[in-house]
């Protein structure tokens, strides 16, 4: 199997989605604003840099409308906007705002010789017991003559990078290898990344040592997905912009109650049983609250008037005072000793894994022993209160 960037970075941001799209390969039409955006901007950038291996620079005009004819021609109801305060108008601007601050920035494009653009290489991946590939798709090399060359890659994101996350980069890392390996007496690499909407460039170096370990990574990785039998999915910000959300239980409800058919097909109800759920458990909490203020002040009325038994109109509440025993708070050492002792005498089972209803039994059927105090000497004692109401039932004289 043949392993690329994306799909390695599928699979460490969701592991159903890597098995989604890479093995079980659903179909879908889905597809975000962003990725359409990017590709087009890439697209573009090929373009222009064709024209340019043919001693043409074509003007900035020229590359609107090469973007902006693409962007008519391609988009399609499948693309979504997973951030609502944006249009797609707004992502075609931001595409032309990369390609705007790109061609100011770098015009007339000459500071290197493009000798690959959007060119697949394949990098070998060492295995336990076999080899696998690497294969990608190499934006654009530029040799700078005396065997120096530059890998560079366009960014259209609108998130810039931490030099820690640079330095985590396996994309360029792996291409770096396929350089060295396709091109003779290549003496030095500089990968170069283009945070087109920032209008930054960004420069790495990687030791041998460095790519190395970048390699070596990826060969872990690989054996990791090829071992794994369980693809369980991951949720994060990024589900917002995933295609094959149809096909996830953690998002395929989210899916269905959007589309047109949602009442016909019944997929409404969930939303209709969910908002159910909270109605009634919104109505509990408030419930809680209520009883929790009316116990403290039964038990005021209950102690200022010195009464156990409380009549309303149709109901009798009666309170019950006692003592109950209390365990030592978890993660103490007066905790580690209790749950010693139990097993020691053969009662830890019995104790259910220090359970307090289930110690409290133990400690009547020891009541008067040995075994008895010994426990309780680990405990502390606190005020047992409890409320019980039953229907009132009046009777004549």
């Amino acid at each position: 199997m043949n392993y690329s960037h994306s799909l390695l970075e599928t699979y460490e941001t969701c592991p159903l989605k890597y098995r989604l799209i890479y093995a079980d390969r659903v179909k879908t039409e889905r597809k975000s604003v962003e990725a359409f955006m990017g590709s087009l901007v890439h697209e573009t950038m090929e373009w222009l840099y064709r024209q340019v291996i043919m001693a043409r620079v074509p003007s900035m005009e020229e590359v609107e409308t090469y973007f902006s004819q693409r962007w008519d021609r391609f988009f399609h109801d499948g693309i979504f906007v997973a951030h609502r305060e944006f249009t797609a108008g707004d992502y075609r601007e931001a595409g032309l705002k990369c390609l705007r601050l790109y061609y100011g920035r770098y015009h007339p494009f000459d500071s290197g010789k493009p000798i690959w653009l959007e060119r697949k290489v394949v990098v070998p991946i060492r295995l336990e017991d076999r080899q696998a590939r690497f294969v990608g798709v190499v934006d654009r090399l530029d040799s700078l003559g005396g065997g120096r060359y530059e890998i560079h890659d366009y960014k259209t994101s609108a998130r810039f990078p931490t030099l820690e996350e640079l330095e985590r980069d396996r994309q360029l890392t792996l291409y770096q290898i396929a350089v060295e390996n396709s091109l003779p007496g290549v003496r030095e690499v500089e990968l170069v990344w283009h945070y087109m909407l920032f209008d930054e460039e960004l420069r790495l170096r990687r030791s041998a040592e460095e790519v190395q370990r970048v390699a070596r990574e990826a060969s872990e990785l690989v054996m990791e997905i090829e071992s794994r039998t369980e693809f369980l999915p991951r949720e994060g910000d990024h589900c917002d912009w995933c295609e094959v959300q149809e096909f996830c239980p953690k998002r395929k409800h989210l899916h269905l109650v959007g589309s047109v058919a949602a009442p016909e097909l019944g997929y409404d109800r969930g939303a209709r049983l969910v908002d159910e759920f909270v109605r009634w458990k919104e109505a509990r909490e408030e419930a809680d609250r209520q009883l929790k203020r009316l116990r403290e002040e039964i038990l005021e009325f209950s102690a200022f008037h010195q009464v156990d038994n409380i009549y309303g109109t149709g109901h009798l509440l009666k309170i019950s005072r006692g003592e109950r025993w209390k365990l030592p708070s978890a993660g103490t050492e007066e905790r580690e000793k209790l749950a010693e002792c139990l097993k020691q005498m053969g009662l830890w089972d019995r104790a259910s894994d220090l359970s307090e209803s289930r110690l409290q039994a133990v400690l009547r059927e020891l009541e008067g022993s040995e075994e008895g105090s010994l426990i309780q000497s680990f405990l502390t004692k606190e005020e047992s209160v409890a409320l019980r109401v039953s229907r009132r039932v009046d009777t004549d004289d």
